[in-house]
């Protein structure tokens, strides 16, 4: 079952399987994310001495990381909840359109480019934690 092409859901195991294709979507949403922000804070230029163009990469990844996320949860909302007919399988829905939001697309969004900016702390993309100390 595709998440975007689908009919009614009315049982219990499409439900199982929607949830399924939805954390898998925000795992989709997730990376796209993370790419966007990794390309953007690439073209950001540095500004020479003392550089502060880590607080644009910052608000960048920042902006990204939460439209991407409300997005998400809109799109589940309005339109995938849509094709859910039955009010007690809407309601189990909503909960795992939150869990998706929150605990993939933000939390796994920020917890994995936080880890690789730590990695690469010499590179753009390790200058959103801020300047190194060297």
């Amino acid at each position: 079952m595709n998440m975007f092409s689908m009919g009614p859901i009315e049982s219990r195991q499409e439900l199982a399987s929607l949830v399924q294709n939805t954390y898998f979507t925000a795992l989709i949403f997730m990376a796209v994310a993370f790419a966007i922000a990794l390309l953007i804070a690439n073209l950001i230029k540095w500004q020479g001495k003392p550089d502060n163009s880590y607080k644009k990469r910052r608000v960048w990844w920042i902006v990204i990381g939460v439209v991407v996320a409300f997005v998400f949860f809109i799109i589940n909302a309005t339109y995938v909840a849509g094709f859910i007919e039955k009010s007690s399988l809407k309601t189990k829905f909503g909960t795992t359109n939150i869990i998706a939001t929150s605990a993939i697309c933000l939390v796994g969004y920020f917890v994995l480019s936080i880890i690789t900016m730590l990695v690469f702390r010499s590179t753009k993309w390790g200058s959103i934690l801020g300047p190194s100390k060297k």
